[in-house]
């Protein structure tokens, strides 16, 4: 063991003489180090690493600036930035402007200037609004239900106090109960001129 000392002296010069070397000859100096070092050290080298190379620059910026850049991405970006950590999920949540470009760029218009919505209720607006076009997309937006009765197609529909009338080209008009989907009531053999 050095004396301390003797010590700096020798953590002086072998600093110098690191920075002396070009990277191949650090590398492999380092994996010298590691190879040599035991568990306390490799501990010690992992806790010093992970502060060195895992930054969070959304959390070290200034808040105003952590939404200006917010401001730069699609809302899909929006959204995965939202599950990485619970402090990202705060702040880009709480980015009025990104949200209302993404509201607008949706067709979602607001009665409010960007600058006065909350972040949250914008991007509640925006999620809906999105569920909702994906239900429409996919067909799951509304309930449906197949009339059976006629035997040619229809032609004409007529809705009212749920009520929904229905004529064919099998010259018949039926009357249904929207709810339940039974068939009230038949007039068999007209013309379009009765309807």
């Amino acid at each position: 063991m050095k004396e301390a000392n003797e010590f700096k002296t020798w953590l002086s010069q072998l600093s110098r003489d690191f920075s002396e070397l070009d990277d191949k000859q650090r590398n492999e100096t380092l994996d010298l180090l590691i190879a040599t070092s035991g568990a306390s050290q490799l501990s010690h080298l992992s806790t010093k690493l992970e502060t060195v190379l895992k930054r969070d620059f959304l959390r070290l910026l200034p808040l105003e600036l952590s939404f200006y850049l917010c401001t730069f991405l699609d809302p899909k970006t929006l959204l995965r930035c939202c599950v990485v950590s619970k402090q990202w999920n705060k702040v880009v949540s709480g980015c009025s402007q990104a949200w209302y470009a993404a509201c607008w760029q949706i067709g979602l218009r607001m009665d409010c200037d960007e600058k006065s919505q909350d972040g949250q209720l914008l991007k509640r607006s925006y999620m809906r609004t999105i569920s909702r076009q994906r239900s429409l997309e996919g067909g799951t937006a509304f309930e449906s239900l197949t009339l059976f009765g006629h035997s040619a197609r229809v032609y004409a529909l007529y809705y009212r106090d749920g009520k929904l009338a229905t004529g064919s080209d099998d010259l018949s008009v039926r009357l249904w109960d929207v709810q339940t989907g039974k068939c009230l009531h038949v007039i068999e053999t007209h013309t379009c001129a009765d309807l």
